[in-house]
């Protein structure tokens, strides 16, 4: 944004009229804050000062009342009775309403006289004040609960004389808090500091708040827990008159000491609580009025400046605007307008420029277009940074990554976000193919991916720099998916050797088989004679010889897989059904659990369902083999609509095949089993394969195998 003309012209403007503005602005506000905010906070501390005078004169004020009452003359008369006294007591509460209580007590510590004679005969010898009094001084007490009249007090006490000046008692007026309260609250109105609403609270040496307006608080707050504060920093504030602020009550809190006086020693704080926002209201006013002062200013000089820069800007934005409708392919006329000659020059100049970028780009789209139709995969990976800097379509499919995941990255991270693409660099050695100067070779490799075997042809060129031909700066890779050729060459192959066996197997039966039935037939004569040495003999012979026409029945299979009877509409759930249900019994006696999942609306098909039974039967019989300590063996069947073919599959948790025994999967006369001849599945296959179906084997050593067999739905 701030790289425009317009902005730079904006800038430039503003900052020549708003740095002296600022400076001016900022110098005039603080002085003027400065002497404001001394103002204010001198009044709130001269507020707090002359409110502990007014507490001060209070106390002395209280203690003149106890000291006068204490020289009432029927009071230090010993020989006055009870009633006397407490008519002297309401007398004194008559003239003096702040007291509502007065309590007489002997040298004894017993209470003789009080105003209600509810206390009389109580004992107050533990008392601090009875103590302090009975030493011949006056004492004004703490605030604290009393027990005995259930309120908190603060209890005035003085010693009574007799004539000859001795202690004959102490008398105590109590008087109600609520007057000190009022006191306070009543003066800190008629004296507010600045624009703030305050209150005056009173606090003692050890943080307890003995005065406050919300009566709650009185002795059950604790200021220093309250604001996370000290007594030796409340001394400071009351010492130097300054001012504390509490963000998270938005207060400004004054403090000022009570004087002691005779008879009055206790540490009292005056304290007095402002809002924050409310006393320094002055001062966000007059931020508000240099605030308005200033903006306006910037606002006349910021729409001049605008002017400004919209006559000395237009032109060059009317370019930039040809300039963009260019870049996003909108071919129409530029109107450029006639401004300075500068500028006038720069139009002519693009116009030239328009056109050569037009040619220039139509080639760039052929070989882009190219490059992404392409069945080849085409990638590129800079030479120096090893990053990868072209990835086509094609690399998308093949390797399961999309181009902004792999443009502009190194090529070794990339292999290690996908297996597959780390897996074709090593197997190609491309990483070792970058070091070298220039690069021009074609060869076939195999890897794996998504546990696939896969098998490419590669043609790897080192590409030139596009100033310097010299310079061979990236390395071009291009590469071709031989994997379904080869699969398909390896399944021709296979099925070749199978025709070939197969024929050989046809000749080879037949010239055994007439033999073995004129040997057979012979041996079955000697058998009638019933000679008695040779019986067993005949019998081993016989089974020998079932035995190897067994044998020559499979490779006559082998050979001559063609259906034996016509297909017929077959269920192939039912058949499953049916044939796990005869061997039953087996599979219990081994231990073997039958898990079944079926489709339940499998497609009818047309099959010899004497053949597929066969096939059915030794899946089920190898996954029986496999398991002979017990397992489970789960038969599930699908149906795939898009590729129009049924899926029958076999899960065992046997013992599993490795790499290689799956690769000999089908061989005629290969078998891993001790009595096995090696064409059961030869067979299985064949017979798959006439009705254009597949076997797939996927197995993992100690853990299991799965075959499942895809037969195709012809609708017809």
């Amino acid at each position: 944004m701030f790289q425009t003309l317009r902005a730079k012209l904006l800038i430039f403007f503003l900052l020549v009229t708003f740095i002296p503005l600022s400076v001016v602005g900022i110098m005039g506000y603080y002085a003027q804050k400065s002497e404001l905010t001394a103002n204010l906070e001198n009044s709130l501390s001269t507020h707090t000062k002359s409110m502990a005078a007014e507490i001060e004169t209070f106390i002395r004020e209280r203690l003149y009342d106890v000291e006068y009452l204490a020289r009432n003359p029927i009071i230090i008369d010993e020989d006055t009775d009870t009633q006397e006294k407490r008519q002297q007591f309401n007398q004194f509460l008559a003239i003096h309403d702040i007291y509502f209580s007065v309590v007489l007590s002997d040298t004894e510590g017993m209470v003789i006289a009080d105003t209600d004679d509810n206390i009389v005969g109580s004992d107050i010898t533990d008392r601090e004040w009875y103590a302090q009094s009975m030493e011949g001084e006056s004492f004004v007490s703490d605030m604290y609960y009393s027990p005995v009249i259930d309120e908190n007090v603060i209890v005035l006490s003085s010693p009574v004389f007799n004539t000859q000046d001795d202690v004959i008692g102490v008398i105590t007026p109590i008087f109600d808090l609520e007057e000190l309260t009022s006191t306070l609250q009543n003066f800190n109105r008629a004296q507010q500091a600045g624009d703030s609403d305050s209150y005056a609270f009173l606090i003692n040496g050890d943080g307890v708040i003995i005065s406050h307006p919300n009566q709650s608080k009185i002795l059950e707050v604790n200021y220093f827990e309250r604001f996370d504060t000290s007594i030796n920093e409340v001394r400071e504030l009351a010492a130097t008159q300054s001012l504390t602020t509490y963000s998270s009550s938005d207060e400004v809190h004054g403090f000022s000491s009570i004087s002691q006086v005779p008879g009055f020693e206790n540490e009292w704080y005056i304290g007095v609580a402002a809002n924050g926002t409310d006393l320094y209201a002055p001062l966000t006013r007059l931020l508000y009025q240099y605030l308005i002062v200033f903006g306006l200013v910037l606002l006349i000089m910021t729409f001049a400046v605008f002017r400004l820069s919209t006559y000395i800007v237009r032109p060059v934005e009317q370019l930039v605007e040809a300039t963009t409708n260019v870049a996003f392919g909108k071919r129409d006329t530029p109107k450029f307008v006639t401004a300075y000659e500068e500028v006038n020059r720069l139009n002519d100049r693009f116009e030239a420029m328009t056109e050569r970028l037009e040619e220039r780009e139509k080639g760039h789209k052929k070989s882009t277009l190219i490059l992404e139709t392409t069945d080849n995969g085409v990638f590129a990976l800079n030479r120096v940074t090893k990053e990868v800097s072209l990835f086509n379509k094609r690399c998308e499919e093949v390797f399961g990554l999309s181009r902004d995941e792999v443009i502009d990255n190194k090529a070794c991270d990339v292999a290690n976000k996908k297996e597959g693409f780390k897996s074709f660099l090593e197997a190609a050695n491309l990483l070792g193919l970058l070091g070298k100067d220039e690069v021009r070779k074609t060869y076939e490799i195999e890897c794996t991916m998504d546990n696939n075997t896969r098998y490419f042809y590669l043609s790897v060129s080192s590409l030139p720099n596009i100033v310097d031909e010299t310079l061979h700066e990236d390395l071009l890779v291009v590469f071709h998916d031989l994997t379904e050729k080869r699969l398909m060459e390896r399944e021709l192959m296979r099925s070749e050797k199978l025709k070939v066996v197969g024929e050989m197997s046809a000749g080879l039966a037949h010239e055994i088989r007439n033999p073995l039935t004129t040997i057979r037939g012979f041996i079955q004569l000697f058998d009638s004679k019933k000679e008695a040495s040779n019986e067993r003999y005949y019998n081993l012979i016989i089974n020998e010889i079932d035995r190897v026409n067994n044998i020559l029945t499979d490779l006559m299979n082998i050979a001559n897989p063609k259906l034996s009877d016509e297909p017929k509409e077959t269920n192939l759930e039912l058949l499953l059904d049916d044939l796990l249900l005869l061997h039953q019994s087996q599979l219990k006696k081994k231990g073997i659990e039958v898990n079944t999942y079926f489709h339940g609306k499998l497609p009818s098909v047309f099959l010899d369902a004497n053949k597929i039974q066969q096939v059915l039967l030794n899946l089920v019989q190898n996954a029986c083999e496999a398991m002979d300590n017990g397992g489970r063996l789960t038969v599930s069947t699908s149906y795939h609509k898009p590729k129009q073919e049924i899926v029958l599959s076999f899960t065992d948790t046997g013992v599993g095949m490795d790499a290689e025994t799956i690769e000999k999967l089908g061989t005629p006369f290969y078998t891993t089993k001790k009595t096995g001849t090696g064409l059961g599945l030869t067979t299985s296959y064949r017979i798959i394969e006439e009705i254009n179906g597949q076997i797939a084997v996927t197995s993992t050593k100690g853990v299991g195998t799965t075959f499942s067999v895809h037969i195709p739905v012809n609708e017809d």
